[in-house]
């Protein structure tokens, strides 16, 4: 499945900068935590806070992981 990781803003939970999208099935779970690594070479490290299941009307599905830094 699609997953695109984004940061949430610490407020207000909205979603944020992209981090970088993956194919996975893994079972991603609010409480996750995840080591990004962007196209830079740079490493963050999150908190899955939310996450969005979007299902087309042609069936495929996608994924969205909002995640607080840490």
């Amino acid at each position: 499945m699609k997953t695109s990781f984004y940061e949430a803003d610490q407020f207000t939970g909205a979603k944020g900068k992209l981090y970088l999208t993956i194919d996975s099935d893994y079972r991603w779970e609010k409480g996750d935590e995840v080591w990004v690594e962007e196209p830079s070479g740079e490493k963050t490290k999150m908190r899955i806070t939310w996450v969005v299941v979007n299902v087309a009307a042609d069936g495929v599905v996608e994924r969205e992981l909002l995640g607080l830094l840490i």
